[in-house]
């Protein structure tokens, strides 16, 4: 919103300046205005810039569905404003017409080809209409009418560069949008990745640092998962551990993290809860994948899974990984298929 009102403001920036040549024209005789037709002025630049000064301020509820980045109001504002001014100063139209090609270059990656013609046919007839109103002397009709044409011509082909732009822009943007998916995602299970669970992990030891409450942190092992990928092959383990990373996301709440850190090992973060409350679900989330028969094979699968909890175990990222890193060795050392909390690893649960 920032964005847009920084962009309107130097718009309506631009718009005083007209005004002050126009000021200035008038006061060297160049062109003659009377008090009325200042009056008529000023009250289209404060309906106009008004207005739109006012659906921004709104908010953009009512406009983001037909105008998402706030630039068809304003070019339509600017568009009116600059026919107004050359009905008032009709001796300056040439000049408004230099105008306009600029005002289309500031919607260059915003404006699409349609919203471009749909302006232009607004400017162009806009011009018509404040020169068959204002009659300037030695004035044709044919020949404004060519002038026209040349002008609406000349900005079609701007519009069709423009929209060139806009989709080339939306190409960049939905690239960029996919190159960030894939930097923090899973490519084989769809989960965040070891950097973005790190990200967020870090994110939620500050946050507790700071605000209290906490959180707990699991490390997730399959069990004998070579042993698994020997029976079936590989394919059969990329879609077991495709079908573990559904589980997962299943069983845990919406505000909780789940990432695959690499090979058959996955991270849980379970914000908000206690060692207590974390060891009941990492011991629900053991039972179900326990009982869950894997693709096409059918077979099973047990996790051992390791849990510290902040600020209860430790208060650092670091350390935090490392217990729960050192529970998981116990649960493994206590025969795997269980869970086992970072209290000195002492408490095992089967």
């Amino acid at each position: 919103m920032k964005q847009k009102q920084r962009g309107f403001a130097l718009a309506t920036i631009g718009l005083a300046v007209a005004v002050g040549v126009l000021l200035l024209l008038n006061t060297i005789w160049f062109v003659e205005i009377s008090g009325w037709e200042w009056g008529v002025t000023f009250a289209t630049c404060a309906a106009t810039i008004g207005s739109a000064w006012v659906l921004l301020q709104l908010g953009s509820r009512l406009w983001r569905r037909w105008d998402p980045h706030f630039v068809l109001i304003p070019s339509i504002a600017v568009a009116l404003l600059l026919s107004e001014f050359v009905w008032v100063a009709p001796e300056t139209r040439l000049l408004v017409l230099v105008v306009w090609p600029v005002v289309l270059i500031f919607l260059a990656g915003y404006a699409g080809f349609r919203t471009a013609v749909l302006l232009t046919v607004l400017m162009t007839a806009g011009y018509l209409g404040a020169v068959a109103l204002a009659r300037p002397p030695g004035t044709r009709p044919e020949v404004e009418a060519i002038l026209a044409l040349v002008f609406f011509t000349t900005n079609l082909f701007a519009a069709i560069v423009l929209g060139r732009i806009r989709r080339q822009r939306l190409a960049l943007a939905d690239a960029r949008a996919e190159l960030s998916r894939l930097v923090y995602t899973d490519p084989l299970t769809g989960l965040p990745n070891r950097r973005h669970f790190t990200e967020r992990f870090e994110a939620e030891v500050a946050r507790v640092a700071r605000y209290g409450g906490s959180f707990t942190l699991g490390v997730m092992d399959c069990d004998h998962f070579k042993a698994y990928n020997d029976r079936h092959g590989h394919p059969a383990g990329d879609d077991a551990l495709r079908e573990l990373g559904i589980l997962l996301r299943e069983q845990l709440r919406v505000s909780d993290s789940v990432a695959r850190l690499g090979g058959e090992e996955f991270a849980v973060l379970m914000v908000g809860a206690d060692p207590e409350l974390a060891a009941a679900v990492a011991e629900r989330l053991r039972t179900r994948i326990a009982d869950h028969a894997f693709g096409a094979t059918g077979d099973t699968l047990t996790v051992s899974i390791g849990l510290a909890s902040a600020p209860e175990d430790a208060k650092t990222p670091d350390l935090l990984f490392f217990l729960a890193d050192q529970a998981l060795y116990a649960a493994k050392a206590q025969g795997r298929n269980c869970v086992a909390v970072a209290q000195a690893s002492a408490t095992v649960l089967r």
